[in-house]
């Protein structure tokens, strides 16, 4: 191959149709037209759910703010959306995708001329845009949402800008489901709430959205079920929110809005005008008008349903779609994978994501770590155990980044990145894990989190010794050999271990670290107990 055929594979000899059709089976595209914004995102769905994204073009479309009295969509509203869909179909080709699955919600499916609209989607652009109803809505946010939260019973509310659908669930089956006319936007404009609205304002906003609740006799927080929300008002919310306190991880699917956070929230932002909240750090600008009637409807469907607060989830319709492009079953419930097939998918998918080669060597040092840990802390402390062989599964993953930095770089890369079937304290876990075995020290970020808690920083600096004698062990086995053939346990009170691969100097200072750590000896020897 030629250098000029290696950075434009488009006159290697495979040709433009090929990369094209290449393109095409690894990623979908989705293109959802919202009330408030429309988004265009190239994604790809890993064999075990995970959800990367390639590409995404947003347009703020306001259409709520189009729609005049009779609902009608003004002619700007119709023009502005045909040349989002114009732009979106551009992105779409650009990666070789043909087939798009687009979807349109609250507002076209309340206008009364949304066929000029579907009709210049499908004969301009070849992109087959359904206006879904909210039955089938809030059944794509509850496969995108609830997907990879660690949740099986509860509520999700999806606020979006001009509806919210929820959706009662159990079991991770959907089991109930209605759509309210409670949009971020909707209710911001209805009750004035865009610019310093008046406190009469806000709590006439409020009144609103509960008696819509309880005349739609909307359900409230089974015992044990969380609330989980998902939506661009709530993932604004929570960013908001981790902005205030010390907080390790960078995602926002997964993080929780306590209630009391939710209440100052709601009253901080009425409280300022449109350009105030504009200037705020974390505040997504163009969101700045519609945030407050995003925040009432939050806070008063926290209340409603008795909850302590918001479990989020950054994903929703979109990925719902994704994840299931075709029809949606007429009859009969959707239910989602169990958890321990996420959680074993996500670990598996994130390997092969950054490193493929080392997959089976991740999978060897994670049992190693599991038995190290059951010997050393006999069968205490299994929430750490777990966190301590997930961090050994991945720690290959930083190789992809930084060798000599590994585990900090897989450290950066779990807090970032989603690890489905996962909660934010299992992440923060299994990334101090790593930084701990790297640096033995935390930032701040850690310690004050109220993610960790004071017992964790000694099991977390004893699980890091752990993970490093894993890894060790781990290094010296040939490939062919199984976990199985190093031999771990307990004699005279100290933790023995036999293996076929050792030498007098390997890992030199593991016998101090592991005494500092845990207080009491370590025999490594070569060969059989």
């Amino acid at each position: 191959m030629t250098l000029t055929q290696a950075i434009n594979p488009a006159s290697a000899a495979t040709g433009n149709k090929a990369s094209a059709a290449a393109a095409d089976s690894r990623y979908t595209g989705v293109i959802d037209i919202g009330s408030g914004s429309a988004r265009a995102v190239v994604m790809q769905v890993n064999p075990g759910g995970g959800i990367e994204i390639v590409a995404q073009q947003r347009v703020n479309l306001n259409l709520m703010s189009h729609v005049d009295k009779n609902g009608i969509l003004d002619s700007r509203g119709v023009a502005s959306t045909v040349d989002a869909l114009e732009d979106f179909a551009l992105v779409a080709r650009g990666y070789g995708i043909r087939a798009i699955h687009a979807v349109a919600t609250a507002a076209l499916r309340e206008s009364g001329n949304a066929a000029a609209i579907t009709d210049a989607a499908r004969n301009r652009f070849g992109i087959p845009l359904r206006i879904i109803d909210g039955k089938d809505e809030a059944a794509y946010c509850f496969i995108g949402a609830i997907h990879g939260l660690r949740v099986s019973d509860g509520l999700l509310a999806d606020i979006g800008g001009g509806s919210t659908e929820i959706v009662r669930f159990a079991d991770r089956a959907l089991q109930a489901s209605a759509s309210l006319p409670l949009g971020s936007l909707r209710i911001a404009n209805r009750f004035r709430l865009t610019d310093r609205p008046t406190p009469g304002n806000v709590q006439a906003a409020y009144r609103h959205v509960r008696a819509v609740l309880a005349q739609a006799g909307a359900p409230t927080r089974s015992e044990g079920g969380v609330l989980v929300g998902s939506g661009g008002s709530v993932r604004l919310l929570s960013r908001l929110a981790r902005g205030r306190e010390f907080y390790p991880i960078i995602k926002v699917h997964g993080y929780q809005i306590s209630a009391d956070a939710l209440t100052g929230l709601a009253e901080s932002l009425a409280g300022r005008s449109c350009r105030e909240r504009a200037a705020i750090p974390e505040m997504n600008p163009e969101r700045s008008h519609s945030i407050v009637g995003g925040a009432v409807v939050a806070h008063a469907l926290a209340q409603h349903a008795a909850a302590d607060g918001i479990l989020v989830s950054g994903q929703g319709l979109r990925e719902g779609l994704a994840r299931h492009p075709d029809e949606l079953p007429a009859q009969g419930k959707i239910r989602l994978p169990s958890l321990n097939s996420v959680r074993q998918a996500s670990l598996i998918d994130l390997t092969q994501r950054f490193a493929p080669r080392f997959a089976r060597r991740g999978e060897r040092r994670a049992a190693l770590a599991g038995r190290i840990a059951a010997a050393a802390w006999q069968g205490r402390h299994n929430h750490l155990a777990g966190a301590l062989q997930c961090a050994a599964w991945l720690v290959d993953i930083g190789n992809a980044v930084d060798f000599y930095n590994r585990l900090n770089r897989t450290a950066s890369i779990i807090v970032r990145t989603d690890l489905p079937g996962f909660t934010h304290r299992e992440s923060a876990q299994i990334a101090a894990i790593l930084l701990a075995a790297e640096t033995g020290q935390l930032p701040k970020r850690f310690t004050r989190s109220r993610l960790l808690t004071g017992q964790d920083g000694k099991l977390i600096g004893q699980a890091a010794v752990a993970l490093t004698l894993a890894d060790e062990l781990d290094n010296r086995l040939p490939p062919e050999c199984s976990a199985s053939v190093v031999q771990i346990g307990r004699q005279s009170g100290k933790l023995a271990i036999a293996t076929p691969a050792w030498s007098p100097v390997a890992a030199p200072d593991i016998e101090k670290r592991w005494e500092t750590a845990f207080g009491e000896d370590i025999q490594i020897v070569r060969g059989e107990l």
